[in-house]
C-alpha cells in the first residue's frame, strides 16, 4: 500500500466489454494507459488529447462518447489532477444518466509536470496536491464512489461498476511512483557506470531487462 497502477487496470481490462471505449485524460495516466489497456479488440476505441498540457480531458470526454455511443460501456481514465479540473462534471453524468464509471488515479501530485522538473533538473515546485476522498464528493453530486486503498477491494468494486446503472466514481489511492521511463533508459554499459544502473534497477524494479541493440 498504496497500490500500483498495474492491478488497477488489470480489473479494468477484466470487466471491459469488447466494444468498451476509453477516454484517458493527460498526464502519468495517458502512459498508464496506452502500456496497460489490452485494446485486444476491433471494436474497442482509445482516445486522449494529444494537445499540450490539456488535462481534464477525461470526464467531459467520456460525457461526449457516452452521448455519441449510448450503448456502449465508457471508461474515464483520470489523474487526480485532472479530475479535480472537471469533476463538477459529474453533475451532468448524473443529470442525463450516463452510466460512465470514472477511475481516478489518485497519488496525491501532478507526477508527469513532477517527473519533467526531475529531468530538466528543476526543484520540485508546484507539484504537491492534497487527498481528497472523491468517492464522498461523487456521492453528493449523486453519483456511486467507491475508494480503495486495498489489492482486495479491487474484483468488488470493479464488479460492482461493470452492474451500475448510474454514474460511478472509482477512487484509487496508488503510489507516486514514476511510471518507466523507457524515453531514459540508465542500462547500457557503455553509457553509464554500474553505480548509475543499480540506482535506476533499484528505483524502477528492473529485473533482466535486455537492451535495445541486444533485442536488435
Amino acid at each position: 500500500m498504496p497500490l500500483r497502477a498495474e492491478p488497477l487496470f488489470k480489473e479494468i481490462n477484466r470487466i471491459a466489454k469488447d466494444d468498451a471505449i476509453f477516454v484517458t485524460d493527460v498526464g502519468n495516466v495517458t502512459v498508464h494507459a496506452v502500456r496497460l489497456l489490452y485494446m485486444n479488440t476491433r471494436k474497442q476505441v482509445f482516445t486522449t488529447s494529444g494537445l499540450f498540457a490539456t488535462m481534464g480531458y477525461g470526464v467531459p470526454g467520456g460525457i461526449a462518447a457516452q452521448l455519441s455511443f449510448p450503448g456502449r460501456q465508457v471508461f474515464t481514465i483520470s489523474g487526480d489532477g485532472g479530475f479535480s479540473m472537471v469533476m463538477q462534471d459529474i453533475i451532468t453524468q448524473v443529470k442525463y444518466k450516463l452510466p460512465v464509471i470514472n477511475i481516478v488515479l489518485s497519488n496525491d501530485s501532478f507526477g508527469f509536470i513532477e517527473a519533467e522538473q526531475e529531468d530538466t533538473n528543476q526543484p520540485k515546485y508546484g507539484v504537491a496536491l492534497m487527498d481528497v476522498d472523491f468517492a464522498k464528493a461523487a456521492e453528493a453530486l449523486g453519483a456511486k464512489g467507491f475508494t480503495v486503498t486495498r489489492y482486495d477491494q479491487l474484483a468488488g468494486v470493479f464488479d460492482q461498476a461493470a452492474q451500475s446503472e448510474v454514474p460511478v466514481v472509482i477512487d484509487v489511492k496508488i503510489r507516486n511512483d514514476r511510471p518507466f521511463p523507457a524515453e531514459a533508459m540508465v542500462l547500457d554499459t557503455d553509457r553509464f557506470t554500474a553505480a548509475e544502473i543499480g540506482v535506476f534497477q533499484k528505483r524502477y524494479e528492473v529485473k533482466d531487462m535486455p537492451l535495445l541493440r541486444e533485442l536488435l
